[in-house]
């Protein structure tokens, strides 16, 4: 859905994008730091500036950076001549939260065995979700990273 142009504001952008991060288990204020992050000028905040740009106490936006920096998506930096600790989006960091992805297809793939090995013996019916399971991450496991090279070969962060 496109936003109508009253949404198309820089708040509404990080509204939605908070919005998206909940919908997907973290924490809406995360998800609006990153939604700040990726369209903020200068590229680098200060902690007070991101907690004033999304409206955020000095303590939230402490944990979410923490949240943020764990994921790979955010990292700190200091500027020559300031005492300040500042935030950005790391550079390569969406080639990078899609090799990730890899890696977590092989171990779903691998839950799906486990899984399989327990109901060894069982109805091919009681099986078949696991088996669908297994299939498609053993796809995703193998077919992935040529798509994330075919992507990178073409294209900078």
């Amino acid at each position: 859905m496109t936003p109508s142009p009253e949404d198309q504001t820089p708040e509404a952008f990080v509204e939605r994008m908070g919005e998206f991060y909940a919908q997907i288990g973290m924490p809406r204020i995360a998800g609006r730091l990153i939604g700040w992050l990726l369209i903020c000028d200068p590229p680098h905040q200060s902690a007070d500036e991101l907690g004033e740009a999304v409206g955020a106490s000095r303590g939230s936006i402490s944990n979410m950076l923490r949240l943020c920096k764990g994921t790979g998506l955010v990292e700190s930096l200091g500027m020559p001549g300031e005492r300040k600790t500042y935030y950005r989006i790391r550079p390569g960091a969406w080639t990078k939260a899609l090799h990730d992805s890899t890696a977590r297809f092989t171990t779903m793939k691998a839950l799906a065995e486990e899984g399989l090995k327990v109901l060894a013996g069982a109805p091919v019916d009681q099986r078949r979700r696991l088996e669908g399971m297994r299939d498609l991450y053993e796809f995703f496991e193998e077919e992935f990273p040529a798509l994330i090279e075919r992507w990178e070969q073409g294209h900078t962060e």
